[in-house]
């Protein structure tokens, strides 16, 4: 017998693969510097200024092309698992072979009884360990959410920095600091600091750019490497765990 599992593991390291490629081209866009440190009068007090770093390029599309395309490996690698355990317990073409996902616990039961029929009912208790559902596994149910949502929406560039007081920040005159700095996403900035009229300091800025999930649910603000590499490990445990669980069952042989 072929192994069910085959293909599962496959759709895994295509999502590595991504995840690699990801990964130089997100190096590559920051190791740019696409971002400018400018300083702007502000509106409402006269003689103050911001402090900024902006954005001055767009993020490549390649890089929320190659996102996608990793999450949509890791999100097919469950359902593959699942249909390859309907196909070892004797159905030759599953119709209803896949991983149930649920909006909480109290529609998850209607989840693997729809979505799972030609599934073993031997595995449910597993399909029920691992919480696929909203408030149950974060990580699955945002893989999820970053599967069915629109792909050139959920990644944008975000920036982090601080200028410490004392350390960093010599001058005479008013100043305020963010605190914590905050990025703003629709204008693609962050003010690092506010200076008053005629107010004069030199200061070194710490600034970091990262790549993050947009507002997608828990990945929100999440480094886009970090959270993609977690969730791939975290969905072999599951396929590791689906087809351990098949083989002591004696589904799998």
């Amino acid at each position: 017998m072929s192994d069910p599992f085959e293909s599962s593991r496959r759709k895994i390291a295509r999502a590595k693969e991504h995840i690699d490629n990801l990964t130089r081209e997100i190096r590559i866009f920051v190791d740019g510097n696409p971002y400018v440190q400018v300083v702007e009068d502000d509106p409402n007090r006269p003689g103050y200024t911001f402090h900024k770093i902006k954005l001055t390029k767009t993020l490549p599309a390649s890089i929320e092309d190659i996102a996608g395309d990793a999450i949509t490996n890791l999100r097919a690698a469950l359902d593959h698992a699942c249909f390859g355990v309907a196909v070892a317990a004797g159905t030759p073409d599953p119709k209803n072979a896949y991983f149930p996902f649920a909006g909480d616990v109290k529609r998850l039961e209607a989840a693997i009884k729809g979505r799972c029929k030609d599934i073993p009912e031997e595995i449910y208790p597993l399909f029920r360990n691992f919480k696929p559902y909203e408030g149950g596994n974060d990580l699955l149910w945002t893989l999820n959410l970053l599967c069915t949502a629109d792909k050139h929406k959920i990644i944008t560039p975000m920036g982090t920095g601080v200028v410490q007081p004392g350390v960093n920040l010599k001058g005479t005159g008013f100043f305020e600091l963010p605190t914590p700095p905050v990025w703003d996403r629709a204008k693609q900035e962050m003010v690092i600091i506010t200076l008053g009229p005629e107010a004069n300091y030199d200061y070194h800025l710490q600034f970091i750019l990262f790549v993050a999930f947009d507002k997608v649910g828990a990945a929100s603000g999440k480094a886009v490497r970090g959270l993609l590499w977690q969730t791939l490990w975290h969905v072999e445990h599951i396929v590791a765990a689906i087809e351990a669980e098949s083989k002591r069952l004696g589904i799998v042989r």
